[in-house]
């Protein structure tokens, strides 16, 4: 006879039970793995959990991974008076919950004030917190006496935070010896520096400030620089160990100028220059410097708002990307001055997949640009590509590629009229087709109309010197 709430498996295991009692399972847990759900939820949510049962009555308190967030008491389309009770709300929630729970002894701490008209006088509260984290979330009392402790924090998020002052930064480089990731979004950064010696990742988005000048860290592997108010003072950043990089240069942020140390190791940057107007003279220059700190790297992206030219350098001192296998080419236009972006292409010699924006596609086909062998070239995007503004791009970075493999052309256009528009071009440029590419295997066409009889024309205009060519359609 069978014991009440189990059942016997049928197959090869007969010998395995499953119970079907109805017990609390998940408070059977060990703590580690309850913690590890908790740390998946919501504060508000975390500390809600205490009413389950006399199992999760103070289970909340030693959770590693807090999240406190103003939006969970956030009232849409709520009058003014409602609004600043629910902040009244969410700060004696805030105030009790660190009593509770010390920062000092987590290991992620994420705090988000919601930005709107009154954020900045409540932020200020929410900045207060930190500071009395800071000075007194460290001590710990033990047998009558006490003790000192470093935060054990190994990833600190704080959003809309304002008055991160000079304690703030000195508690980064001293006080939190395990801290990995730091990210700042949308804060006020009343500090001058950012000097740590275990960061790996640090992380600072459209964060105000006028004194902050210099980011140094002999361990920073990964690091996004985007947004911000001007800084008057010439940024530094050293940090040698850094793989990845997002570094986004306007004379709004920048005001004194950026310089960037030799970044040995960097594996994939994303350099994004808005250089437009007088006050992007010292940028241009600043860019220059940039990319021979990056010159290491592997994957290099290149998105500007506008022409970025080179002041007063020479392709000669021009630096050499030695390892850059893959490079994307965005708003850069090619032309024969000194473009940044032409002499990526020459100092490129091992470059495998180049992805260029319609501005540096088009400019291959105007003026005398002298385009260079990319014996290595095996993957060529060309986005928003339309045959009607001209198909001598197209010739010419096939002729400069003799062991291309795959030809993509994403979200391509193509003229509705193509008896008065496309004919005619097509005829002229199908004498200028001389070269072959024999190893090119596959041409993708991403599109969007249905409407691509131009570009598959062109194609098979062209196809016997692309002999082993296949051409797959997918429509977005």
């Amino acid at each position: 006879m069978e014991a009440h709430g189990k059942r016997k498996h049928d197959d090869h295991n007969a010998g395995d039970t499953v119970c079907l009692g109805d017990g609390d399972r998940l408070s059977d847990l060990p703590d580690c793995l309850l913690h590890e759900i908790m740390s998946r939820m919501k504060a508000r949510e975390v500390v809600q959990t205490c009413v389950l049962s006399r199992r999760w009555r103070y289970l909340w308190c030693s959770v590693p991974c807090l999240d406190v967030d103003q939006g969970e008491f956030k009232v849409a389309g709520a009058r003014l008076a409602d609004i600043h009770t629910a902040w009244d709300k969410f700060e004696e929630f805030a105030v009790i919950l660190l009593r509770k729970v010390s920062i000092a002894l987590l290991e992620t701490f994420r705090l988000h004030i919601t930005p709107d008209f009154y954020g900045d006088t409540y932020s200020r509260s929410a900045s207060r917190w930190i500071r009395r984290e800071i000075k007194y979330g460290g001590i710990i009392p033990r047998e009558g006496l006490i003790s000192y402790t470093a935060w054990r924090l190994k990833k600190l998020h704080l959003s809309n935070v304002s008055q991160l002052d000079e304690l703030f930064a000195e508690h980064v480089r001293s006080g939190c010896p395990s801290l990995e990731h730091l990210e700042l979004r949308s804060c006020r950064c009343e500090f001058r520096a950012i000097n740590s010696n275990s960061l790996k990742n640090l992380v600072l988005r459209g964060c105000e400030s006028k004194e902050f000048s210099e980011i140094a860290s002999p361990t920073l592997q990964s690091l996004v620089l985007d947004g911000g108010s001007r800084i008057r003072c010439p940024f530094v950043i050293s940090a040698p160990a850094v793989a990845h990089l997002f570094l986004v240069i306007s004379p709004y942020t920048f005001q004194g100028g950026v310089a960037v140390h030799k970044m040995a190791s960097i594996v994939k940057a994303l350099i994004h220059p808005h250089l437009i107007g007088e006050d992007s003279n010292q940028l241009k220059g600043d860019l220059f410097k940039i990319l021979h700190s990056v010159s290491n790297a592997t994957s290099l992206e290149l998105l500007a708002g506008s022409d970025v030219t080179v002041l007063g350098e020479e392709s000669a001192t021009f630096p050499e990307f030695k390892n850059l296998r893959n490079l994307e080419l965005n708003g850069c236009n090619l032309s024969s001055d000194l473009q940044v972006s032409g002499h990526v292409l020459w100092n490129s010699p091992k470059l495998e997949m180049l992805t260029l924006s319609p501005s540096c596609w088009k400019a291959l086909g105007e003026g005398s640009f002298s385009y260079p062998l990319l014996n290595n070239m095996r993957v060529l995007i060309l986005d928003n590509y339309d045959p009607s503004s001209g198909l001598q791009p197209l010739q010419r970075l096939l002729r400069s590629s003799p062991v291309l493999e795959k030809l993509t052309l994403r979200c391509c256009k193509s003229s509705k009229d193509k008896k008065k528009k496309g004919g005619s071009k097509i005829k002229k440029v199908e004498d200028l087709m001389d070269f072959r590419c024999e190893k090119l295997k596959l041409t993708e066409i991403i599109y969007r109309d249905d409407n691509v009889c131009q570009l598959v024309e062109l194609l098979l205009r062209i196809s016997r010197n692309l002999p082993n060519n296949y051409i797959r359609f997918s429509k977005v």
